[in-house]
């Protein structure tokens, strides 16, 4: 059996008018959710500067730690 899925966090981002006109159009375009796309944008924007370098070391720490412990607890479930 799985783990439990973790509660998504809200976050609210503001972004320029010609920004929002791109990501709106590429959602309609693909008829998925704005929201959809901007995820995709920003989970594949993080994995580019984890991979490049640019998040700092400790932050990068950070995030490893919680995904063993969510390893860790997935393993632990019958």
């Amino acid at each position: 059996m799985a783990p439990p899925r973790e509660n998504q966090v809200k976050l609210t981002v503001s972004v320029p008018p010609s920004l929002h006109v791109l990501l709106r159009s590429w959602a309609q375009c693909e008829g998925r959710e704005l929201t959809s796309v901007v995820l995709q944008c920003v989970e594949l924007s993080v994995r580019q500067l984890k991979s490049n370098g640019s998040i700092p070391a400790g932050a990068v720490r950070n995030y490893e730690l919680a995904c063993e412990e969510r390893l860790a607890a997935g393993s632990a479930t019958p």
